[in-house]
């Protein structure tokens, strides 16, 4: 009875074939799960960070930064990175320069004296007409680049002055040591018209062509200092009894004995220095001027156009075109009623 009751009494369910495979898959992974060391694998997949100990670290950081032993590549100064002092004292020096023509420029606005002659310096005592007849200031009116130029010709202007009273003081040796008096007589004649006309012909034409850029002015300049150049010339000569102690005055001088004759030689040998210094000087100041003048793009053209401009714009030229346009139309008319009648 007891075993109608139980129904495993006659049949083992784990005998069950199904049952069977799942409790051996099961016991299989049980042992492999109890076996399993992970540990023994040779081929891990990610291993665990090493651990450096510090006091493994070296403590210099150039050590701590170099890498396989590779060292930085070695620095190379370029071109555009070197300083040329060249250049930079040059730039500095053109930048002192407009500095000062700007400086230059505000003194020539802001100085109430521009324009009162000062030259020649006559002193205040002197009658009436004794007095400056010309504006000079180099400083003011001269550009900065063009100053030195101006200044030094200047200077030679003084030196030919110079030479010139130099002359007077010779002749009159000669003329005390030999008895030649015209030569002494020209020099002084020579001397008072040379030293106004040379200052008034070719340096004040220099002057203001440097102070305006004006081509017209230059060409004044040119041709009268070429002229005075060629006059150098013959003062160097020194003709006898032409005024100019120079070198046949001081072979005739040479020529006679005497203590006289020497004293005068010697001055005249003196000016003869000075005469030919100052035709050197000269030649050597006009091609300098000549090389500035063109540096500054002026032309023959130029100084044309502005001479005809200058004369057409000039008030006296223009009075006098109209009186002679005036004249001519005023006599054709006579001329016209004349003929009808």
């Amino acid at each position: 009875m007891s075993n109608d009751l139980n129904p495993f009494a006659n049949e083992n369910p784990f005998t069950d074939p199904d049952i069977q495979r799942v409790t051996q898959t099961t016991q299989v992974n049980q042992q492999s799960l109890d076996d399993y060391n992970p540990f023994s694998q040779p081929n891990v997949q990610s291993k665990p960070a090493a651990i450096i100990p510090t006091s493994t670290i070296s403590s210099s950081p150039a050590e701590n930064y170099q890498i396989n032993d590779q060292k930085p590549p070695a620095y190379a100064e370029t071109s555009a990175q070197k300083l040329n002092l060249t250049d930079i004292e040059k730039q500095q020096q053109e930048l002192n320069q407009r500095a000062a023509e700007l400086d230059r420029r505000e003194q020539l606005i802001n100085n109430p004296t521009i324009g009162v002659k000062n030259f020649p310096p006559f002193p205040s005592w002197c009658p009436g007409p004794i007095k400056p007849c010309f504006y000079q200031d180099i400083n003011l009116e001269i550009p900065i680049e063009f100053q030195r130029w101006v200044r030094l010709l200047f200077y030679l202007w003084i030196f030919h002055v110079f030479t010139l009273g130099f002359n007077i003081i010779a002749a009159l040796v000669v003329f005390i040591a030999t008895g030649m008096g015209a030569t002494f007589g020209y020099s002084i004649l020579y001397f008072v018209l040379f030293t106004p006309c040379s200052y008034a012909c070719w340096f004040r034409p220099a002057y203001k062509g440097f102070r305006t850029d004006s081509s017209m002015n230059f060409m004044i300049f040119f041709f009268i200092f070429f002229c005075q150049v060629i006059v150098n010339f013959i003062e160097a000569v020194g003709f006898v009894d032409s005024g100019f102690c120079g070198i046949l005055l001081l072979i005739k001088v040479l020529g006679t004995t005497g203590v006289g004759n020497v004293v005068a030689g010697i001055f005249v040998l003196l000016a003869t220095i000075c005469f030919v210094s100052i035709a050197a000087i000269d030649i050597l100041m006009l091609i300098k001027i000549h090389r500035l003048y063109r540096n500054t793009g002026a032309s023959f053209q130029k100084a044309q156009a502005e001479f005809a401009t200058n004369v057409m714009s000039n008030k006296n030229v223009q009075n006098a075109a109209a009186s002679v346009v005036t004249e001519g139309a005023r006599s054709a008319m006579q001329s016209n009623s004349r003929g009808r009648f």
